[in-house]
């Protein structure tokens, strides 16, 4: 077959024919040119790709000149003055735009399908030295990411698993604790807990738990990487700490990870569920980095994490008095004795001993229409010491009767801030320090 009839994409073939459109033959079946169009539109609009113009008109051009079968006849120079606006002087010797935008154009494929594609009928993908996308069914992982074929990829399988049991430890130990002060919470609601839960109670709308994640970069067949302090992917390249791993190892292909949570996220998540699970019946749980905006739509809401792991808390427009930030709790609006600035201190060298503090906030979901609930603080055990708060008798107690107004109701909305000293990552002690209503 002939250029003049036909382009060949990752081993298939791309066929003019009259009437049939053109359309990609695979082993598993046809793929019309529509299908990948939708495709590229759907990355396009993304949110992976919602940053960045050039990687979007990157995308769509490489895309057209792919479909159009003269991909493979693309140069270097030929991208940057077509897709990058580079003058005829242009020299690629000097200006390395097109190699390193294209290194970042594979990396959002590669994250995209990693982290926000959703039943996707077609995947694309850029093989490394080429400007040929490449269009294929979307079949999920590849055959090889599940062979486990060498002893380094069962290895880092086994340390995973193994983080994942250390983590599961952890909150099954926290759980006991809780369920032992608790004094069966499920079993037996209490005035005080009526009153703070009654907005939920009451409502007809599905209630929702979202699960902090964290963002984690997973370096393929060698293991993971965490900076506490960057938990947006697009954010990535202004960490220093990364940037030397990656220098380190090779600057080696890397993947977005959401796979694990805290100890107190998973033991919050617990209490909450174990108590509410009683009187909801549609309670329901999902991790924050697949939470829909949706579903943020047709649902009541409980947070579970600071807002750097629930991104979109950032996101929203709700006006709040108090917010978390990055070492402590920010008072904007200051009354009468009250500081502006809650600092928390962890113990050099001993990350799971500190004192640090939580904010619970209930608020209006968006444009005013069903509940939120945020319960944070920037280390885990806070947001367990919180959901105690909530969930058990005698805090609950404590709480409400902080929270009446002289006229004895507790307002609709509020936010309390909440101290907690913890030793071994386990909260041992947490006391009211101020609340404001909503």
């Amino acid at each position: 077959m002939t250029r003049a009839h036909g382009i060949t994409m990752g081993g298939s073939v791309v066929s003019n024919g009259a009437g049939n459109g053109v359309s990609i033959k695979k082993n598993m079946g046809e793929m019309e040119t529509g299908a990948i169009r939708e495709e590229i539109d759907r990355l396009i609009q993304s949110k992976t790709f919602q940053t960045s113009e050039a990687h979007r008109r990157l995308l769509q051009y490489l895309a057209e000149r792919t479909l159009a079968g003269d991909a493979d006849r693309l140069k270097e120079y030929t991208v940057g003055l077509e897709a990058f606006g580079k003058p005829p002087t242009y020299d690629p010797k000097h200006d390395s735009i097109v190699r390193l935008q294209m290194g970042r154009l594979r990396q959002k494929l590669a994250v995209y399908y990693q982290s926000e594609a959703n039943g996707d009928p077609v995947r694309v993908s850029l093989p490394k030295g080429a400007f040929k996308l490449v269009f294929e069914p979307n079949l999920g992982r590849g055959k090889d990411e599940d062979a486990g074929r060498s002893y380094r990829r069962v290895y880092i399988l086994g340390l995973a698993l193994a983080l994942v049991a250390v983590w599961a430890v952890a909150a099954t130990l926290m759980a006991i604790r809780a369920s032992r002060e608790a004094q069966a919470v499920a079993e037996s609601w209490s005035p005080e807990l009526e009153t703070l839960w009654r907005p939920y109670l009451e409502s007809k709308r599905p209630l929702l738990i979202s699960l902090g994640t964290p963002l984690f970069v997973r370096f393929p067949e060698f293991g993971f990487f965490r900076d506490p302090k960057v938990n947006d992917w697009n954010e990535l390249d202004k960490s220093e700490r990364f940037r030397g791993v990656h220098k380190a190892l090779g600057d080696r292909e890397i993947l977005p990870s959401y796979n694990f949570t805290g100890a107190g996220e998973a033991s919050a998540a617990f209490l909450l569920a174990r108590l509410l699970a009683t009187r909801k019946h549609d309670l329901q749980l999902t991790r924050s980095s697949i939470l829909s905006w949706q579903q943020i739509a047709d649902q009541d809401v409980i947070f579970l994490g600071p807002p750097k792991f629930n991104l979109q808390l950032q996101e929203t427009a709700m006006m709040q008095d108090i917010l978390v930030e990055s070492d402590g709790i920010r008072n904007r609006k200051p009354r009468n004795g009250e500081p502006e600035f809650l600092e928390d201190h962890v113990v050099p060298g001993k990350p799971s001993e500190g004192e640090t503090h939580a904010l619970i906030t209930r608020a209006a979901g968006p444009s005013g229409t069903g509940e939120f609930l945020m319960i944070a603080g920037n280390a885990s055990p806070d947001t367990f010491a919180a959901a105690e708060w909530l969930t058990q008798p005698r805090r609950a107690r404590e709480l409400v009767n902080r929270l009446r107004t002289r006229a004895g109701d507790v307002p609709r909305h509020f936010q309390v801030v909440i101290k907690v000293a913890f030793k071994q990552g386990i909260p041992v002690q947490s006391s009211y320090v101020f609340h404001h209503s909503l």
